[in-house]
Order: structure tokens, then C-alpha cells, then sequence
């Protein structure tokens, strides 16, 4: 089986940057994007380290952008610096789960828009590199 699986803060920090960027790509985060961000974390990101709570560093970092209002294409360019230094630890099973919780972002809130699949397009490019 593929490591699924890092043990680093900061990965999960980007990756909240990264699902931040996916619900925030048409300048308004609803309820159900929400839900299926944490639906999302508690399938795949649900790990408990010695020294941190994955969901938690997930969760925490979700509330700063949000509070923020950081831009979401910053918060995904945060993401694509973050996978371009690090690409080396990203197994294709990790590459497909990032790409599936992107996805079901997505369709969570009536359908995909423009904005939207530009940005998947954008990840599902960066994730072939």
C-alpha cells in the first residue's frame, strides 16, 4: 500500500490552505463547501501525531482564512509552493484523495462554476507534475 499518509504540520496547513481555495473560488464559503471539507478530513485527514492533531491544524488553519478573507487564488498558490518543494512525499493515492476532496468541494453548493473549474483544472495539472 502507498504512503497516504505525512507527518508534517505544515502539509496539513497547506492543505487547509488548498480547501480554502476550492471553497472560496467564487468569493462566498457556504455551509454545505464546509461540510464537505470536514467530511473530507474525517474520511482521510483524521490522524492523531505525537506532537499534533492533523483535523485540528486542518481546522484551525480554515478558520484564520476564513476570518482573514484571504483570496483564494493566494491560498491556492500557497498549496502549489508547497507541493512544488515537497512534491517527492505526494504517492499517487495522496495525489488521488487531495484531487477527490477538491472535486466534492466542488459539487458540494449547486454544481461547479466557472471559477471553480479553472481551479481544478489548475490542481489536476499541478498533480501530474
Amino acid at each position: 500500500m502507498e504512503k497516504t499518509i505525512i507527518e508534517s504540520e505544515d502539509f496539513y496547513r497547506h492543505l487547509a490552505h488548498l480547501f480554502y481555495a476550492f471553497a472560496a473560488a467564487d468569493r462566498h464559503i457556504v455551509i454545505e463547501e464546509k461540510r464537505s471539507i470536514v467530511e473530507s478530513v474525517e474520511q482521510n485527514w483524521n490522524f492523531h501525531f505525537e506532537t499534533f492533531d492533523a483535523k485540528e491544524i486542518i481546522y484551525a488553519t480554515m478558520r484564520k482564512l476564513i476570518e482573514g478573507k484571504l483570496d483564494a487564488n493566494m491560498a491556492f498558490v500557497s498549496f502549489e509552493q508547497y507541493y512544488d518543494t515537497h512534491k517527492e512525499h505526494f504517492s499517487p493515492d495522496l495525489k488521488l484523495k487531495i484531487a477527490e476532496a477538491a472535486d466534492n468541494i466542488t459539487r458540494s453548493f449547486s454544481g461547479r462554476n466557472k471559477s471553480e473549474l479553472v481551479m481544478l483544472s489548475r490542481l489536476h495539472l499541478l498533480l501530474k507534475k
